[in-house]
């Protein structure tokens, strides 16, 4: 064992045991130039010089640290990193008629030394900042009065100073000739902080607390209730009114500002470069082209809203190729993240290996970066402003609490939402819409048919007795529902109901007959529980090639069934709820649905998994129901027969068929 090593930044302590004594002296000699020991405590202190001396010192743990212990030296990279991102550049204290310019590699003392006094009086303060995960910060500043600055100008004194420097104090000093211009910074603790003039107009102040008071619903036992969150402060100054909001308004900023005559200087602390290697290779079809530019037409941000199998991957594709930005893409599962990889390089070029993820353990943060929502709460800090462009497949994730906080977090400017249909059960699609944009693009599936994208579809409702032993069970538990008065235990005998109808053994029978009926289609059989898809794919094993595809699978089993299933190995995929969303897992022409929520969002995922062309297809859908059970009331809900609205004289036209039909199995088993 190795002996320690300990380094303090702000609160933060970072320890090794496994260095050698020879490779701590060589440490400390390294040390000694951002650092200062602490002979108490036996640590390492770092204190303001590491903002000057920044680059030897990253050029040291990268070319010679890092081969000696890299858990050590990522763990110091990782809290210089949040420092220089956290720390703001300029200070702006109007009361004390003072600007103050951090600057990064460079020795304060070099610069003011480098000027005459008399001309640009400059003083060196080191003031402490506070980081957040770090606590308070050493930074040295470059303190100037702003009324010192008038007229360095037609002195040239700009010019004998710093570039860096002198480029910031030409900003301050053109917006102070300007009185119609704010700047729109990021603080340490990644709030938007908008400098007003003191006279700001009341109306303007508005709006802004309008931007940031967020409505949102959450449910109770008594049902759904409104909340309202007040998240703008407003602090008014001798000579500025200063606005704070959270880091999601950064999209909004900009419009309302410049609808309100004013310029804008932003600096958000993101890094301004170009993405290279992304070509368009691809060609996009009339909707996704009015998509695209119907969201860029909005000041790229805004939800788009395209039915599965619509295209609404190429269309975020697109975005990325078009804002030529760093992006980063949400998605709600692993599957997605692969397949997002897989398009991206597909259609753009851009090598699959500089694809970074953030997902399954992995934290590879690259200038395209794919990351689940999960992986994304956990590494906020880390990429709330690396990025230019956010896109949140499955955008209707967004309300969920720990989903929520990427959404208001993240500063990225450009933001684009992409769902089937944003509609939530709980009414929450109102917080996609004020942290992403509201919908600027919105087809329907009837008219992605009648363009020829998407597959006519045939919707068949099939009602199913239960066995009498089911009946009685079924009854027993409505009673205890009605009689039950707490409001949790009421819910699971509810849930009890739900099962009970769903498992329904007499639904076997049916789903046996629709598989024969279809020769040799593709089906999918969406399944209500993992015991349910064992049973289905037992009972239809001597009809056709089956599997289940449930979240007990392996990785690698589920990757060999999918693959078989796309080959036609395998003609009947039994999948439950948790291994549907976004999952592509090829094409059908027949989804059999034994059981499922009330959500009709849930529906329109399914149903869109039979939806992709094919010449002279028909996507059939049939839709099991338990009879006299809760399970109708759950059918209608979802709301199956609005999508075939609008396309019934087309399929009567040109196939013979009815687009919908209710079916009492028992009494007519003609499946057409």
């Amino acid at each position: 064992m190795g002996a320690t090593q300990r380094i303090r930044i702000g609160d933060k302590v970072i320890e090794s045991r496994e260095l050698s004594w020879e490779v701590i002296k060589e440490i400390a000699r390294e040390l000694r130039k951002v650092a200062r020991w602490n002979p108490e405590a036996k640590e390492w202190r770092i204190d303001w010089r590491l903002f000057k001396n920044i680059g030897e010192f990253l050029k040291f743990l990268n070319e010679r640290l890092i081969f000696v212990d890299q858990k050590y030296t990522y763990e110091i990279m990782d809290a210089v990193d949040t420092a220089l991102r956290s720390i703001p550049r300029i200070i702006c204290d109007t009361d004390s008629d003072t600007i103050s310019v951090c600057m990064i590699g460079e020795n304060p003392y070099d610069v003011i030394r480098s000027v005459d006094p008399h001309v640009l009086p400059m003083r060196v303060v080191v003031r402490k900042i506070y980081v957040e995960n770090l606590g308070e910060l050493d930074v040295p500043y470059i303190a100037i009065r702003t009324a010192s600055l008038q007229g360095v100008v037609r002195s040239g004194v700009l010019e004998k100073i710093p570039r860096s420097l002198s480029e910031v104090l030409l900003r301050v000093i053109r917006r102070g000739e300007e009185g119609k211009k704010v700047l729109i910074s990021v603080s340490s603790g990644n709030r938007v902080i908008i400098r007003l003039p003191k006279d700001a107009p009341e109306k303007l102040l508005d709006e802004l607390m309008e931007l940031g008071r967020i409505k949102y619903y959450y449910e109770t036992m008594d049902g759904i209730n409104e909340r309202v969150i007040e998240t703008c402060k407003i602090y008014r100054g001798r000579r500025t009114t200063r606005v704070y909001l959270p880091a999601y308004t950064t999209a909004f900023l900009r419009e309302i500002l410049e609808r309100n005559g004013y310029e804008i200087e932003e600096d958000y602390g993101i890094q301004d470069r170009e993405v290279r290697g992304l070509d368009e290779k691809f060609e996009l079809y009339e909707h996704q082209k009015e998509a695209l530019d119907h969201w860029i037409s909005n000041g790229m941000k805004g939800t788009i809203v395209i039915p599965t199998g619509g295209g609404k991957t190429l269309v975020g594709i697109a975005a990325i190729v078009k804002t030529g930005r760093p992006a980063i893409i949400f998605v709600p599962n692993l599957w997605l993240l692969e397949q997002w990889r897989e398009k991206i390089s597909v259609f753009t070029g851009y090598p699959k290996s500089a694809i970074g993820t953030l997902g399954r353990g992995e934290i590879d943060i690259r200038d395209i970066t794919i990351a689940t929502y999960q992986s994304g709460v956990r590494h906020i800090e880390k990429i709330s402003s690396r990025f230019w462009l956010v896109i949140y497949d499955e955008c209707h994730h967004i309300p969920a609490r720990t989903f929520r906080k990427i959404a208001m977090n993240m500063l990225a400017p450009y933001r684009m939402a992409l769902s089937a249909t944003p509609k939530r059960r709980d009414k929450n699609e109102v917080l996609i819409f004020k942290l992403v944009g509201g919908i600027v693009y919105s087809i329907t599936y009837q008219e992605l048919v009648k363009r020829g994208l998407l597959a006519p579809l045939a919707f068949r409702r099939i009602y199913v007795s239960m066995p009498s032993d089911r009946i009685l069970l079924y009854n027993r538990l409505l009673s205890e529902v009605d009689r039950a008065k707490d409001e949790v235990e009421k819910k699971k005998l509810i849930n009890k109901l739900i099962l009970l109808a769903q498992e329904n053994p007499k639904k076997i029978e049916v789903i046996k007959q629709i598989v024969k009926h279809h020769g040799n289609e593709k089906v999918f059989v969406f399944s209500p529980s993992i015991k349910y898809a064992r049973e289905i794919a037992k009972a239809l094993a001597d009809i056709a090639p089956v599997a289940a595809l449930t979240a007990e699978e392996t990785r690698s089993e589920e990757e060999r069934i999918i693959k078989e299933f796309k080959r036609g190995k395998i003609r009947v995929l039994v999948i439950i709820r948790k291994a549907e969303e976004g999952v592509d897992v090829g094409e059908a022409s027949v989804a059999i649905i034994a059981g499922g929520s009330k959500q009709e969002r849930e529906f329109i995922q399914r149903v869109g998994r039979v939806l992709r062309p094919r010449k002279g297809k028909i996507a059939w859908v049939y839709e099991i129901v338990s009879k006299d059970t809760i399970e109708e009331s759950m059918a209608r809900k979802r709301r199956g027969v609005t999508m075939v609205r609008g396309i019934s004289d087309f399929l009567r036209r040109k196939y013979g068929v009815e687009a919908f039909r209710e079916i009492l199995w028992g009494q007519r088993k003609d499946l057409l």
